[in-house]
């Protein structure tokens, strides 16, 4: 239930704060007074449109609040998935709008997006108003109410997922189907491209060698020159640097027996000999290993050619070629299995078509029957509310569909997302009047009292545990009014139901009676709420009742009217 709503500067209130109790409550004041404002500030906490044109003149932002007394588990379940902190059974949602476009929507603190706001407002709030009225008129919402009231939802959403899975498998149907047609041609260029690429036998590493045996052959006369040069000078001419340090090394050993510190020095010198005698044979070895090899050097680069033309068509190193034979040898395996998938697909079409037929008709035949009570209740709640000749039918039109796979009523029938054919209510307000849609015939009035009957009939499917009705009292009065009264005081036993009227009748069967006013204070108007006294509401139903001049005698009547 809603306990406390809390408005800061939102269009002509400044600052208001009020608390609700369970039952029926009673929203009344003069025209103009504010009462829309109080249901335009209740959407925007549900997650309506946010307008900066509803900030109050000379402030910059707006603030919404209320407080939620939440029971529902379903509802619990949603604001756990949303990771919000509801232990305490109560629920703060606050609703904040700016001049500067930085709005914020919070629950318990905890910051949400407008659509999940949304979302969760069609959970606590359900608000009628002329528009919902207007509602009736599209065929489209006539399903919903009968399945609310035939407890067929949960059948409807059965079908609802599978026949949404059935669509997705139909498309993957066809999207197979059209990748057959190029299946053929598709196949023969991967395998051409897998062909030339496992000739290659390409080698991760390869590239890298390979250019390193390039640049050798290159370069091998330069390399033979060069090391034969430097074993000259180290070992192989006259005087070279190791016959030097041979007769500098044999000098040195014959010292340490004179000075033992010279043992060190010594030795370090038959180590640079040994290591200079080390470095000319390698260097011999090399010289010897040296190719000159102009047949290898062309090999090289035919090689290296092919793997740059690889590279050129399938990526930028052997690697990215590697990884492209895989993924298109992966490709050309779900192509060869194209047909058994298509096989695949359409088995499960066929389970699916079987299946969608028994929950359809199934799910028809219950409509069906609940069209018949519905149809009866309804019309009781209209003729309670002083339409006595007034008659409702329930149209089922199931449209033939020779390509189709349900049977029912011994014709193949058209498949809808909520099952099968259409459903619209057809309607007669007055004796000796032709059953028409209600499009073609309902006035105001009798939508509103048709919109009601049908609240009262849902009372106990309708999860929502708050109502709010504006305008229900559209094109009545009088003893209509206090049927209304009785009705809405009806729900209110099992809902809290917020009712803003102008009918006395009415609003006497309240539980709790508030008045919407104006002031002017200074050269600003200010709209307000509060709630009545017992002596207040006896005044303001006088009021509605009598005009402006109260009398005594519209003063009993008013006290006549509140019940207790």
């Amino acid at each position: 239930m809603l306990k406390e709503l809390r408005i800061n500067n939102f269009a002509i209130i400044d600052n208001l704060r009020v608390e609700f109790q369970p039952g029926l409550t009673a929203l009344t004041g003069e025209t103009g007074a504010g009462k829309s404002i109080i249901i335009d500030a209740l959407n925007l906490i549900l997650g309506g449109r946010a307008d900066s044109d509803f900030i109050r003149t000379g402030e910059t932002s707006a603030t919404v609040e209320s407080v939620f007394e939440i029971s529902d588990p379903q509802t619990l379940e949603a604001l756990r998935e949303l990771d919000i902190d509801v232990d305490s059974g109560e629920l703060v949602v606050r609703r904040t709008i700016s001049g500067s476009g930085k709005n914020r929507c919070l629950l318990n603190d905890s910051t949400v997006t407008v659509g999940a706001l949304t979302k969760l407002g069609n959970r606590l709030v359900d608000i009628h108003g002329q528009h919902d009225h207007q509602a009736l008129l599209n065929p489209e919402i006539h399903v919903d109410i009968l399945d609310l009231y035939g407890n067929t939802m949960d059948e409807r959403n059965r079908f609802a997922k599978e026949y949404s899975a059935w669509l997705a498998d139909l498309k993957k149907l066809a999207d197979l189907r059209s990748k057959e047609s190029d299946r053929l041609q598709r196949e023969d260029l991967l395998r051409f491209q897998i062909n030339e690429i496992d000739t290659a036998n390409l080698l991760p590493d390869e590239e890298d060698l390979l250019k390193s045996e390039k640049n050798k052959l290159q370069h091998a006369e330069k390399l033979d020159v060069s090391v034969k040069q430097i074993l000259e000078l180290i070992a192989e001419k006259e005087g070279a640097v190791l016959d030097a340090l041979g007769t500098a090394q044999r000098e040195l050993e014959s010292l340490p027996s004179i000075d033992p510190e010279l043992e060190k020095q010594a030795q370090r010198g038959q180590s640079a000999f040994c290591e200079i005698e080390e470095l000319a044979e390698e260097l011999r070895d090399y010289v010897r290993k040296i190719q000159f090899s102009p047949s290898r050097l062309e090999e090289l680069e035919d090689r290296l050619a092919e793997i740059n033309g690889l590279k050129r068509k399938y990526g930028g190193d052997i690697a990215a070629i590697l990884h492209h034979r895989e993924k298109i040898s992966q490709e050309l395996d779900t192509l060869s299995s194209l047909q058994e998938n298509v096989g695949n697909i359409q088995k499960d079409i066929e389970k699916r078509q079987t299946t969608l037929s028994k929950l359809s008709t199934a799910l028809a035949n219950k409509r069906e029957k609940t069209a018949g009570v519905f149809k009866k209740n309804v019309e009781k709640e209209l003729r309670d509310l002083s339409m006595k000749d007034v008659r409702l039918e329930v149209r089922f039109d199931y449209e033939a569909d020779e390509s189709g796979f349900v049977s029912f009523r011994k014709q193949t029938v058209k498949l809808h997302p909520t099952g099968l054919g259409s459903i619209e209510f057809l309607f007669s307000p007055n004796l000796g009047e032709n059953l028409k849609p209600l499009v073609k015939i309902a006035s105001g009035g009798e939508l509103s009292r048709l919109m009601l009957a049908l609240k009262s009939n849902l009372n106990a499917q309708d999860i929502v545990p708050v109502m709010v009705f504006d305008e229900v009292d559209t094109g009545i009065g009088g003893k209509v009014a206090e049927v209304v009264g009785n009705k809405l005081k009806k729900i209110a036993a099992e809902k809290q139901v917020f009712c803003i009227t102008h009918l006395p009748q009415i609003a006497g069967k309240a539980t709790a009676h508030f008045v919407v006013y104006k002031d002017v204070k200074g050269k600003r108007t200010f709209s307000s709420i509060r709630e009545l006294s017992k002596q207040e509401r006896v005044e303001e139903i006088a009021r509605m009742s009598g005009g402006e001049k109260i009398t005594e005698t519209t003063l009993q009547y008013a006290r006549e009217m509140i019940q207790p």
